[in-house]
């Protein structure tokens, strides 16, 4: 490949990203695209910001007036002592009964509609705790849900007591439990296996969509672009100046240059539907929050932490900065290496119907990888994880997020990232030495043998 044979490329890269922002299709699509991002977020905000706002207030607040209790055990449920253990609940005027417990539904009707019948048992096997409220009540199932969850505690706690069993034998009774089968075969000296985090699945599913969307559009553009061009007067005027070889050059680049444009667009559009949305219900949202916040801790919801939640992870801030960087480049390189060979799939081509047939290595490609990092996932194997790795057609979608996680390393960003820089290479310089005869040729696609064929008798002419 000579210098000479990329001359031009520069005037293609102008035309192609100007015919896209001429095209009144691709235009209304953009604009449209773009007013989607802006309103949704008032829009949701809207259906379903009220209705996340009433949830949240409903968090800490207990609207159960009168309760009454029907206790059918053995054990005491000391509503005094609930009250000290509980404050939020010592509003709650308790009610203790021994009506039956269809007498008692019945002081649910249209004056209860904040009553609540909590009715304790024993079927001989458990204890069950059952809770009725009237059929349009007023009271929620987060407020029924939140006290039953304190009464199951209370109540245990208190059979415990009233057995003679001390606190420290019940946080003993109650302590976590654990087995794990290790085949020895699999153990080795530099780590642990480790199950693949929910929260990497999502990531690696994300990034992969991702690419996918990112491959499958610019790809099929510049191929559109190439065959619609070829089938009209357009490409012979090019030929006239640019050499054949440049057309593809600034065909990718021209592309490349518009999906960033448009990824810009679609940001500002993002950052504009958040300041909507923030000025619009911030405010109200801010004063919830904060009255949840305060009632929750009145009630002690706090929680803490599983430290073994991340012990299968390995992040520092020098590596996601990194990991950054790997998602970014990683992406470009996937981004190069499918768009030479839509390049060669829309100079192959005279006409959209054999594009259809032509794109299919594209779509089958990259439909291949998902699922080979979906397998990997599910298999959860160390050997199947490097395979992933190491295919170029897996590893872009998997390598760089758990390089970010810390379960690949450098030398596997190194060596995904060696294998497309050197099969985009060859593909290049194998494009180069029959590009010529793609962009002159019209008639039937040409197949993968038959552009084989062409190389192997440009090289003997060479």
């Amino acid at each position: 490949m000579k210098k000479s044979e990329l001359q031009g490329w520069q005037k293609v890269f102008s035309f192609t990203f100007i015919q896209n922002y001429k095209s009144k299709s691709a235009v209304i699509g953009l604009v449209l695209m773009c007013a989607l991002v802006i309103f949704s977020g008032p829009l949701m905000s809207l259906t379903a910001g009220s209705a996340a706002a009433d949830k949240l207030a409903e968090l800490g607040e207990c609207k159960i007036e009168d309760m009454y209790i029907k206790n059918d055990t053995e054990y005491d449920f000391d509503t005094s002592a609930f009250k000290e253990e509980y404050p939020s609940y010592n509003k709650i005027n308790y009610i203790e009964t021994d009506e039956s417990t269809e007498e008692l539904r019945k002081n649910l009707g249209e004056e209860g509609l904040r009553n609540i019948v909590f009715h304790i048992s024993f079927d001989g096997e458990k204890y069950i705790m059952s809770f009725v409220k009237a059929k349009d009540s007023e009271i929620s199932t987060m407020n029924v849900g939140n006290f039953s969850d304190s009464a199951r505690e209370f109540f245990f706690d208190s059979r415990m007591a009233q057995c003679g069993v001390s606190e420290e034998a019940v946080n003993y009774i109650n302590s976590e439990k654990e087995a794990s089968v290790v085949d020895i075969s699999e153990i080795s000296d530099d780590d642990e296996k480790d199950e693949l985090n929910p929260v990497v699945m999502m990531s690696v599913t994300i990034y992969a969509f991702i690419i996918m969307m990112i491959v499958l559009v610019s790809s099929q553009q510049i191929a559109v672009s190439l065959v619609t061009e070829k089938s009209s007067k357009v490409m012979e005027t090019l030929l006239l100046s640019v050499r054949p070889l440049a057309i593809i050059v600034g065909k990718i680049t021209g592309t490349m240059a518009v999906l960033v444009c448009n990824f810009v667009l679609f940001i500002i559009s993002g950052c504009i539907s958040g300041i909507i949305t923030s000025v619009m219900f911030s405010k109200k949202f801010d004063e919830v929050l904060s009255v949840t916040l305060e009632k929750m801790a009145a009630e002690d919801f706090s929680t803490q932490a599983d430290p073994t939640a991340l012990a299968g992870f390995s992040i520092s801030p020098g590596r996601i900065i990194f990991g950054i960087f790997a998602v970014v480049f990683t992406t470009i390189l996937a981004y190069l290496f499918y768009a030479v060979i839509s390049g060669i799939t829309g100079a192959s081509c005279s006409s959209m119907e054999d594009l259809q047939s032509g794109s299919a290595f594209i779509s089958l490609s990259t439909v291949l990888g998902i699922y080979m990092v979906m397998g990997a996932a599910m298999a959860n194997s160390p050997v199947f994880d490097k395979v992933t790795y190491f295919f170029p057609f897996s590893g872009i979608y998997v390598v760089p997020i758990h390089y970010i996680f810390g379960k690949a390393g450098l030398s596997d960003l190194f060596i995904i990232w060696a294998e497309i820089i050197i099969l985009t290479v060859l593909l290049f310089r194998f494009t180069a030495n029959i590009y010529q005869a793609l962009v002159y040729h019209k008639g039937e696609r040409l197949k993968l043998r038959d552009i084989i064929r062409l190389s192997k008798a440009r090289k003997g002419q060479g």
